[in-house]
């Protein structure tokens, strides 16, 4: 048999196993061998791709079978594959949607004449740099206002793009200035009583710098905030402190001379998706108190902190740029061991945990934590000197 034939017979294979392994999650639901099924099918499209790319016919120079469509073919593997899977496989999922798009594409640009394929390369080129443009543009510079021009383009037609590839936190970042790094800290309950805080990004954690950046890009995706009022929003404060009045120990009140943004950060949902996510993967992570296997885990508090840059006079006058009152807690939910929501109307969502000082001059030192009060990880008076979770 010809090997382009052979090209055919494989991409046909994978096809095959694909629509075999969605007539079994139309059965049976997710299982090991769907996740088997599903990962032949992409094996045998790639190895028909790789053939391809590689094998020529020696007689004429020719490849001995179209690229546009094993393509085509791999497109449509990759399209079965992700309505194969089952919808907890979000990753997965995602994944095989974006190479079924690329896949796509790749027929697409075969299939055009040599000048229409370079135009669309060229556009591709063009809109990816000039989206970086706009992502560094788009900032208001200290004491005046960004471009007009860059901030609707950016808004309107780059950012899903620039959030895809991950590219507008990096030009983001010193573009005018750094911002105020974020952090997740969870709080992870066992069903014994007993727990565990979890940290990113630790550099003690962290066997190389890339792996403290990548780490670093983790909690920024978190940190996606709605900029719009909430409705009712009065009544939402109000439900928000006499539920710290009524906790006990009391959780400071927030006062209505700070800014709303300031008090209250709602994700947008791709920020929410993410959180689920590290949820879960938290849940199969810390199933288990270390050596004990036999107890189970309850729920997992998520806390987003913003921590806030030290000016240069507190740095001057010998001030801690490690100062708990410099963290800025948000409570981003408690969460089951499937990453779901447990209490979507907790009056603390969202809301700001202050940490603050005592206002005796006698006492500097001396911190009120409403971040450790509401994480129930101390009963005892707020006022004593609290260093924050360990």
């Amino acid at each position: 048999m010809k090997s382009g034939k052979w090209i055919i017979v494989f991409l046909g294979a994978g096809a095959a196993l694909e629509m075999l392994a969605l007539l079994l999650s139309l059965i049976s639901g997710g299982s090991t061998l769907l996740g088997l099924l599903v990962l032949l099918g992409i094996l045998a499209g790639l190895f028909s791709l790789s053939q391809v790319l590689s094998a020529k016919d020696k007689r004429d120079g020719q490849v001995v079978a179209p690229l546009w469509l094993i393509s085509l073919g791999m497109s449509g593997i990759f399209l079965l594959a992700s309505v194969a899977m089952d919808s907890s496989w979000d990753s997965l999922i995602f994944f095989c949607r974006i190479m079924m798009v690329v896949s796509l594409a790749v027929a697409v640009l075969h299939i055009l004449p040599s000048l229409a394929r370079r135009v669309a390369l060229s556009f591709l080129l063009l809109f990816h740099f000039l989206g970086i443009v706009t992502a560094v543009t788009s900032l208001d510079p200290p004491n005046a206002s960004a471009s007009w021009i860059a901030t609707t383009l950016w808004a309107n037609v780059f950012r899903h793009y620039l959030n895809f590839c991950y590219l507008n936190n990096a030009y983001h970042f010193y573009s005018p200035e750094p911002g105020p790094p974020s952090l997740l800290w969870s709080k992870i309950q066992y069903k014994d009583g007993t727990f565990r805080w979890v940290k990113i990004p630790n550099r003690n954690e962290s066997p190389i710098q890339m792996h403290y950046q990548r780490m670093l890009s983790v909690t920024e995706s978190s940190n996606m905030n709605n900029t719009g009022n909430p409705e009712n929003w009065d009544e939402i404060l109000q439900r928000r402190n006499l539920a710290g009045l009524a906790h006990q120990p009391q959780i400071t009140p927030l006062p209505r001379n700070i800014s709303q943004l300031i008090m209250y950060r709602e994700p947008v949902e791709y920020s929410k998706r993410m959180v689920s996510s590290y949820a879960r993967y938290l849940a199969l992570q810390y199933a288990h108190p270390p050596g004990q296997k036999e107890i189970g885990l309850d729920r997992i508090k998520i806390y987003r902190i913003t921590h806030g840059i030290i000016s240069v006079q507190d740095l001057a006058d010998g001030h801690d740029p490690l100062d708990n009152t410099l963290f800025m807690p948000y409570f981003l939910g408690e969460f089951d061991s499937e990453g779901k929501l447990v209490n979507p109307n907790d009056p603390f969502l969202y809301f700001l945990l202050p940490i603050t000082r005592t206002m005796n001059p006698n006492e500097p030192t001396v911190t009120v934590n409403s971040l450790e009060i509401h994480a129930g990880e101390i009963k005892r008076d707020p006022h004593l000197k609290s260093e924050g979770p360990k």
